[in-house]
């Protein structure tokens, strides 16, 4: 499966073999970034969109005519990614907001970026133990999962 979502609000899923797609109605902002999560407890392939609307949201492909559940970041999405159990989120007020998928309700911390510019991507390693992040002035800083490694 393949999935994308746009500034229509919109997420877009192609099931690439078969050539079927199906698109819903997800947020009431544009959608910034979207990424398939592994959630231990979950049956099916979820879906975690981050948006302009200050909310990351979780969808069930199987029922997507409500969140099954919903973020409230503070703050408009930037970006986003995820590795191993963990999800960063990349906020507009230069936050990452750290959340562990075994329990994907929660979030685990806030972290300041130390980074002066807006945030632009955010990239976590395949384990979810380190994540990068970069600007819009070009720089990048590399963090760890586990504060007392940053130390």
């Amino acid at each position: 499966m393949i999935t994308a979502a746009c500034a229509d609000k919109k997420i877009h899923v192609l099931q690439a073999s078969s050539g079927e797609t199906m698109s819903f109605a997800a947020h009431d902002a544009p959608i910034r970034d979207v990424r398939f999560v592994d959630i231990p407890s979950a049956g099916a392939p979820i879906i975690a969109s981050g948006s302009w609307d200050k909310t990351v949201r979780y969808w069930d492909i199987r029922n997507t005519s409500q969140p099954i559940a919903t973020l409230l970041c503070g703050e408009r999405v930037y970006a986003m990614d995820t590795g191993g159990q963990t999800l960063v989120i990349a906020t507009a007020d230069k936050k990452f907001l750290l959340v562990d998928l075994a329990n994907p309700t929660i979030f685990l911390r806030h972290e300041p970026s130390q980074l002066k510019h807006q945030l632009k991507c955010v990239s976590v390693s395949p384990d979810g133990k380190i994540w990068a992040a970069g600007t819009i002035e070009g720089r990048a800083s590399i963090n760890a999962v586990d504060p007392k490694q940053n130390e």
